[in-house]
């Protein structure tokens, strides 16, 4: 099995650990990051499932719009995290700033088809934008009680995740664009593979750490 055939079976496991904790945080706007979780797992074994059997499918149609409903996520889920009113209206500009790009690139630019190439515009412009709303919140936690008990915190083990993936893919994405073959060479897949094993191990971590959240 290849490593991205691995890295399936993780996003499993960390989908059926965030499952096995859901009591934790249930009543927060953090239970949708599970069924983000359990989308991302459907949508790669489906995906898989038509390789297998050597059907034909639009993969980057597909994780266009996928990545765009996980940036807008993201960006949401900090937005209602943050209390600090100054942060707050920095992340909801760039809750409107990615919307109205997506909008651009999907009609204008790269365009949203079923032949359409992988949107890594719009992939790179989301993954700053997140960053930047990250570390907003951990810079507001680091100024809080929350810091007293930061490791028992989820939305920190999540945090730290997608900082440690998206800082480590953006450059990568955007290469793309100027090495397209790159995509399917042995050193991308690795690199994809270990950023991803980063990433779903601090959500995992997170899962079974934490305590349960406030509201």
């Amino acid at each position: 099995m290849s490593l991205l055939g691995v890295l399936k079976f993780i996003e499993l496991i960390t989908a059926v650990i965030g499952s096995v904790y859901y009591k934790k945080y249930a009543h927060t706007f953090l239970k949708y990051f599970l069924w983000l979780l359990w989308l991302v797992v459907g949508v790669e074994f489906s995906m898989w499932f038509l390789k297998h059997y050597e059907i034909r499918s639009q993969n980057n149609f597909i994780y266009n719009v996928l990545t765009s409903v996980m940036y807008l996520y993201y960006l949401t889920l900090y937005y209602k995290e943050i209390k600090t009113k100054r942060y707050r209206k920095w992340v909801l500009a760039f809750i409107i700033t990615f919307s109205a790009a997506i909008t651009i690139n999907f009609i204008f630019i790269q365009k949203l088809m079923t032949t359409s190439l992988f949107h890594s515009y719009t992939f790179a412009l989301g993954g700053i934008l997140l960053i930047a709303a990250i570390g907003l919140f951990l810079l507001e936690t680091l100024n809080s009680e929350k810091v007293l008990y930061y490791k028992k915190y989820l939305l920190f083990w999540v945090s730290i995740g997608l900082v440690l993936y998206y800082a480590s893919i953006i450059p990568y994405a955007i290469s793309l664009n100027f090495l397209p073959e790159f995509r399917f060479s042995e050193t991308w897949i690795a690199i994809i593979f270990t950023i991803n094993l980063v990433m779903y191990t601090c959500f995992s971590i997170g899962f079974v750490v934490s305590k349960k959240m406030e509201i």
